[in-house]
């Protein structure tokens, strides 16, 4: 397979490596300015509280409360992000509930979210292979069932090796020093990937690194704890300061023949590949309930063992027959905002004044 040199002009004009990358784009585009209609996305601080109302047994008016103190509260919706508070009354329904948010993992923040196929990707997310250093390894980015797929052929001929797709720059570069790490939800075919992040950016400035391994099918979710990513310059590790999480440049996937800090990859084979993602998102040092289940009373273990197997974030909240939705919003609100009640069955008189 020879080295492809059209490739390898439109990876370095695609993340502006060259000089006058603006001034080729627009050659490219018929002498017309490019429309610039994509956002990268960014973390929304601001935002309300997404909270999802689900179930039975829960008191008449809660909604509407926690809607007036600031959630923003859907019968349905992104079970990945959002706060799940869950009447336990009618069982059928939140077993059912339960099952689907246990197979489908949970982020705190989320950064791409690639359940839906989105025709904006490529403005954000570009592939970077080894035809950069003359190598002919091949990837692309398709849309699968449910998940973007990362995949094509990585080869070592002409002394390549690496397959990757990385994003542009974030503009302005992202603060994530509020968090812990990445949180990658995919499914693998059994080789050992990593993740690239970039405090700087430039095109070609240091990178930190993190590997992991995949099982063959198998849907798993990754973390990519900060403090632990190695400092590499062309897959050699380098003396740097620890990763600086208040800028974040790029993120990037890539499938190498060398690891994160630059030792041989012993699970890389030559050939195909393919890694299916679902979602990267951030999560948090002290994490916050992502699943609460309401019951009136006294919560059974066999509800507290359902909601321990749902979600590691999980809170369990007793309250009293009697109590309205109004006076039961605010409560719930700040045990959503608690790291503290993460594991635990909290009797509502616990939090009451």
């Amino acid at each position: 397979m020879p080295w492809d040199l059209g490739r390898f002009w439109n990876t370095l004009t695609y993340y502006e490596a060259l000089p006058f990358a603006d001034l080729w784009r627009w050659v490219q585009n018929g002498f017309q300015a490019a429309a610039v209609d994509f956002m990268p996305p960014s973390l929304a601080t601001s935002a309300p509280l997404p909270v999802i109302f689900l179930g039975d047994g829960l008191p008449v008016g809660l909604a509407e409360a926690l809607q007036q103190q600031g959630a923003e509260v859907q019968e349905r919706g992104d079970e990945v992000t959002a706060r799940v508070i869950l009447g336990l009354e009618n069982r059928e329904e939140a077993k059912a509930h339960l099952e689907r948010l246990r197979r489908s993992g949970q982020t705190e923040q989320m950064l791409f979210d690639f359940r839906r196929p989105d025709p904006q990707v490529n403005q954000f997310w570009g592939i970077l292979d080894d035809v950069v250093m003359g190598g002919v390894s091949q990837s692309q980015l398709l849309w699968g069932e449910g998940e973007l797929l990362f995949t094509g052929q990585v080869s070592t001929a002409n002394f390549g090796g690496f397959v990757s797709t990385r994003t542009r720059n974030w503009q302005p570069p992202l603060d994530v020093s509020g968090f812990a790490g990445l949180e990658l939800r995919l499914r693998g075919d059994g080789q050992r990937y990593k993740v690239l992040l970039r405090d700087q950016g430039g095109w070609d400035s240091p990178a930190y690194g993190y590997a992991f391994d995949t099982t063959p099918g198998e849907e798993q979710t990754v973390q990519v704890p900060f403090a632990e990513m190695v400092p590499t310059f062309r897959a050699r590790r380098v003396a740097a300061p620890p990763l600086n999480t208040r800028q974040i440049y790029s993120l990037q996937l890539m499938l190498s023949k060398f690891e994160a800090d630059g030792s041989p990859n012993p699970r890389f084979r030559p050939g195909p590949f393919q890694l299916g993602l679902r979602w990267i998102g951030l999560y948090r040092r002290d994490p916050l309930p992502q699943l609460m289940g309401v019951a009136r009373g006294s919560l059974t273990p066999d509800w507290v063992a359902a909601l321990r197997e749902s979600s590691s974030r999980w809170c369990g909240v007793e309250i009293p027959a009697e109590i309205e939705g109004s006076a039961l919003a605010a409560q719930l609100l700040r045990l959503l905002h608690s790291p503290e009640s993460v594991g635990w069955v909290v009797p509502l008189e616990a939090v009451h004044g």
